[in-house]
C-alpha cells in the first residue's frame, strides 16, 4: 500500500503547509536554455553555428492556448530556478493529497455501499 493512503491528520496538515510555503513564489513553466544569431550580419554567429550568442535562459509556459517564454536575465537565473523548482514541489504535494482524497472517498463510498447492502438485506 503507498504511503499515502494511510496519512495521519497530521502528515496532510503538514503537507498542506508545504503546499502554502511553495505557492508564495512557484511559477509554472520550464527552464529552457538556448543561443541566439544577432542581427549584425558581419558576426561569427551567422557563419559558424557553434559561435551563436547564449546560451540565454527562457522560462517558457503556456497562456490562452498559446507558447509563451519569457527571458530569464542572468542575474534572475537562480531565482527563477528556486520558482520553478516550488512549482514542481507544488505539484508533487498537491499530487499526494489528491491521492488520499481519493482514498478517502472510495472507502467513504465503500461504506455507503455495504450499509445500503445491509439495509436491503435486513429489508
Amino acid at each position: 500500500m503507498p504511503y499515502y493512503l494511510s496519512m495521519s491528520k497530521t502528515q496532510t496538515k503538514q503537507l498542506l503547509r508545504r503546499l502554502l510555503k511553495t505557492a508564495h513564489f512557484m511559477v509554472q513553466g520550464g527552464l529552457s536554455e538556448t543561443t541566439r544569431r544577432c542581427g549584425n550580419r558581419n558576426c561569427i554567429c551567422h557563419r559558424d553555428p557553434a559561435q551563436r550568442h547564449g546560451p540565454h535562459l527562457y522560462l517558457t509556459y503556456r497562456s490562452e492556448g498559446k507558447s509563451r517564454a519569457l527571458y530569464i536575465p542572468r542575474e534572475q537565473a537562480e531565482q527563477a530556478r528556486q520558482a520553478q523548482a516550488a512549482w514542481k514541489e507544488f505539484w508533487d504535494v498537491a499530487c499526494e493529497l489528491a491521492a488520499e482524497n481519493r482514498e478517502q472517498l472510495r472507502e467513504r463510498m465503500q461504506g455507503q455501499e455495504s450499509a445500503a447492502r445491509q439495509r436491503k438485506a435486513n429489508g
